[in-house]
């Protein structure tokens, strides 16, 4: 077993076992996934072992055991998934996921706003929201979600809230880290960046041995930590 499979064995189900684990044959399942009522495999190894990942594309060196990789936590979203079904036909069923999760990961962005980081292009200074921007956002976590991205990058992809906390954290230690290359005096006081870079690596997958180096893990746990110590980061 090579560390690829060793990962996708230790952080991910294939689509048989999240079949089973939700009671569904893997015809049903696949039924759900191709109505685009549940999110894609953040994971498909192929035939010949090339890994292709939602997020960062293929690995034709991988040499994984071939198979679709779906985060455990994708059993909260098939439940979710059944009981839509259980009131609509597929494509009503399908929008009305889709509004429910827009409408809980706005309020999610809403707390964050107010308790972690400001969201100028969602919410004025009131906390009100700003629809252009509070749209585009949803709109685009909603589309990243069908990919199985979140399902690849966060620890814990069971709740919008969850889901939003990480991209957020992301974004805001980005944002710190770009201030800071700039201009450290005028970037604010880092004392509190510790304790977010931890919060982030709670947040965020580990990713797998082949991603890790382009990860948002790599460039905001270790590379940022780092830089704060004074060390250069590692290649």
């Amino acid at each position: 077993m090579n560390e690829t499979d060793a990962y996708l064995r230790r952080h991910y189900w294939t689509a048989e076992q999240l079949a089973g684990a939700c009671g569904l044959d893997i015809a049903r399942l696949d039924t759900l996934l191709d109505d685009r009522l549940v999110p894609a495999p953040s994971y498909v190894v192929g035939a010949d072992g090339t890994l292709q990942s939602a997020a960062f594309g293929d690995f034709p060196e991988a040499g994984a055991t071939p198979g679709r990789y779906f985060h455990p936590g994708t059993v909260a979203w098939v439940a979710r998934a059944r009981e839509a079904l259980a009131r609509a036909d597929a494509d009503t069923a399908r929008a009305a996921l889709e509004q429910r999760f827009r409408r809980n990961f706005a309020a999610a962005l809403a707390d964050l706003d107010r308790g972690l980081a400001r969201l100028p292009d969602s919410f004025d200074d009131q906390g009100l929201p700003l629809p252009a921007g509070l749209d585009a956002r949803t709109a685009d976590a909603w589309d990243a979600f069908g990919q199985g991205i979140f399902g690849l990058c966060v620890s814990d992809p069971t709740s919008e809230h969850a889901i939003a906390t990480k991209e957020i954290l992301q974004e805001t230690l980005g944002a710190r880290r770009q201030a800071l290359a700039g201009d450290r005096a005028a970037a604010g006081d880092p004392g509190d960046l510790p304790g977010l870079i931890a919060r982030y690596a709670r947040a965020a997958m580990p990713f797998s041995p082949l991603e890790y180096p382009r990860s948002s893990r790599k460039r905001l746990v270790e590379d940022f930590a780092a830089e704060l110590a004074g060390a250069p980061p590692a290649p």
